[in-house]
């Protein structure tokens, strides 16, 4: 059983094995899942070997028709539209305000999209392992085909947004990647983060193998770990980030948003949950309404 990815010092404990999804070969056909004792935190064992995390994200394609669906790209961008304008109302930043953007293991860049939508002054840069999308997203501004350490991503911040849209369940040190987006954000900036959190019906306390095996992301070993609020703390504590904003009713439960602020920032302890959020929401839903009517 390899160690927590989070380096809780409490060992973790095996809830069962699942079989390899993908649809190419890869070195293992089967990994433990594993419960970490440190809070809440789902994870694989062992990780991915470099030579399989080759082979899913750069010798393989990813976005396939279910990527490209016009209802399903809507879908998508209407909800980055949504979380973008949420922040930006938190924050108090105006429509007119060129937002400096990253987007984290990109793929078809859709925060990017977004905020070319908002506005098209807005700076977008874009980066991936992968090649597949480098070509593809006109939105982007920059795209930088490489890893989260490439030093073009310095060039063009800091940013006022980062984006990981699904993308923190995929990679081995979590802790590294959110400390290096950290260091990217602009003061009063905001990492947005969304992922996977548990199947529909799923119990940390009594689990239930054969409702991850069920669950739409069961992707192994791609998912290498399943975040809940109390280790998406101890990850964000761990590099040197606060939370202020955790929700999980995306995706219908199964998937959650997290906005990261700076450990200094304590102008946004949390999203508010009074009138103030209605007030952002109904503003939020009249500009994504004049961006993609019928939305």
């Amino acid at each position: 059983m390899r160690a927590c990815p989070l380096g809780c010092a409490e060992p973790g404990a095996a809830i069962g094995e699942l079989a390899t999804t993908m649809a190419i070969t890869l070195s293992r056909p089967r990994y433990t899942l594993a419960r970490c004792g440190c809070g809440q935190l789902l994870y694989l064992s062992p990780p991915p070997s470099p030579s399989d995390l080759h082979a899913m994200y750069v010798e393989h394609n990813q976005f396939g028709d279910e990527y490209t669906d016009p209802k399903r790209a809507a879908s998508i961008v209407g909800y980055m539209t949504d979380a973008l304008e949420r922040i930006a109302v938190t924050r108090g930043w105006p429509r007119e305000r060129a937002l400096a953007i990253l987007e984290v293991g990109a793929g078809l860049a859709w925060m990017c999209r977004a905020a070319k939508a908002r506005n098209p002054a807005c700076i977008t840069v874009a980066q991936d392992v992968s090649p597949e999308a480098a070509t593809r997203c006109a939105w982007a501004d920059r795209y930088v085909q490489g890893s989260a350490d490439d030093p073009r991503l310095d060039a063009n911040g800091p940013y006022d947004v980062i984006s990981l849209t699904h993308v923190i369940e995929h990679v081995v040190e979590p802790v590294a990647t959110l400390r290096r987006c950290l260091a990217l954000l602009r003061a009063g900036g905001v990492l947005f983060v969304t992922a996977p959190y548990r199947p529909r019906g799923w119990r940390d306390d009594a689990p239930d193998l054969r409702r991850f095996e069920a669950y739409s992301y069961n992707h192994v070993p791609a998912h290498i770990q399943y975040f809940a609020e109390g280790s998406m703390r101890r990850l964000v504590a761990a590099a040197g980030g606060r939370l202020a904003h955790w929700s999980h009713a995306h995706d219908g439960g199964q998937a959650f948003e997290a906005w990261i602020t700076a450990a200094q920032d304590a102008g946004m302890d949390r999203m508010p949950r009074d009138g103030r959020l209605h007030r952002i929401v109904r503003r939020a839903r009249r500009v994504i309404g004049s961006i993609f009517p019928g939305a």
